[in-house]
């Protein structure tokens, strides 16, 4: 087992976290590969996406409120909970951009977009990872405009989860804030 002062100190954090967070990234680049090449001509469901996020919800809800509190349990230091914070983000807007893309390329009517039919699989890729972080952030710009109820669950979705991530991410540096105040209060 790392020593915590390895963990806070060292590159063993940043091992541990990808190592925790590998399950997910990869569950999360699989379906993302399977949504975009090969589940339009698998299923013609759009629904069938909505469901393999609900999967991928699981696994990133687990990975930040079981996996990932062990490992800020063990350093309290603000740059490992952003990189952490950073990771989650990351892992969210990719795997909804994905999400976003199959749906559109299912059914080019479920958002109202500048694209053209026909694009490109990594355009709409990009667009969509565009449309995630905007999401993500409740920007909201309007560029890009869920119609069908099935793009309007997804965005719902990554509306929800990015809440949940926001309020893990302030959790943990208020506990920082706070242990940092015992620990001072019992070196007095």
């Amino acid at each position: 087992m790392t020593s915590n002062k390895d963990i806070q100190h060292g590159s063993a954090f940043y091992g541990q976290l990808f190592t925790k967070a590998m399950p997910a990234i990869i569950i999360v680049f699989v379906i993302g590969v399977l949504n975009i090449w090969f589940l339009d001509t698998l299923v013609s469901w759009v629904w069938s996406v909505l469901f393999l996020t609900l999967f991928k919800m699981f696994f990133i809800l687990r990975l930040t409120f079981i996996q990932l509190s062990e490992i800020i349990a063990q350093s309290h230091l603000l740059s490992h909970v952003l990189a952490l914070f950073g990771l989650l983000i990351g892992i969210v807007v990719l795997s909804f951009a994905t999400d976003y893309a199959a749906t559109y390329l299912m059914d080019t009517d479920s958002f109202k977009t500048d694209l053209i039919n026909g694009s490109p699989k990594y355009i709409v890729l990009f667009e969509f990872v565009y449309f995630s972080l905007i999401s993500f952030s409740s920007v909201g710009f309007g560029d890009i405009v869920p119609i069908a109820y099935s793009a309007k669950s997804l965005v719902m979705l990554e509306v929800t989860l990015s809440f949940i991530v926001l309020f893990f991410g302030i959790a943990n540096v208020n506990n920082m804030h706070i242990q940092k105040q015992i620990n001072n209060d019992h070196e007095k």
